[in-house]
């Protein structure tokens, strides 16, 4: 009877590890998965601004997403401005933004240059 409980003993223990080491690997997976939206590395989106328009002035996220928007001014100083996000992005610099909201978002030149400057917006579409 003894020699029947040892090898049933070992084949549970295997199965009892295989089943752990399968468990980490999922955890792992998942948590790795949620690093890379919040933690990794920030989709870079640059917007070219110039009088009076933004290049792209439609720009799609995904919600949860991490965005480095970045200005690039190419006759004056621009900057923008997500009043219903509380996001700015002043002339010349860059931010980085998680977007934890669906819906459809609209964004202007928070920098006064000329005449047409009420015609700089766009919008910001989070999926």
């Amino acid at each position: 009877m003894e020699k029947t409980i040892v090898p049933k003993l070992i084949v549970g223990i295997t199965a009892l590890f295989v089943f752990i080491m399968i468990l980490s690997l999922v955890y792992t997976k998942s948590n790795t998965d949620a690093y890379a939206v919040y933690g990794g590395d920030a989709r870079e989106i640059v917007i070219d601004a110039k009088r009076f328009e933004f290049i792209p002035n439609v720009i799609k996220v995904k919600e949860g997403e991490k965005i480095k928007l970045k200005i690039n001014n190419i006759d004056a100083e621009h900057g923008i401005s997500i009043p219903e996000l509380g996001f700015e992005v002043h002339a010349e610099s860059e931010e980085e933004f998680v977007f934890d909201k669906k819906g459809t978002f609209d964004f202007y030149c928070h920098h006064y240059c000329g005449s047409g400057h009420s015609a700089m917006t766009g919008v910001i579409i989070v999926e």
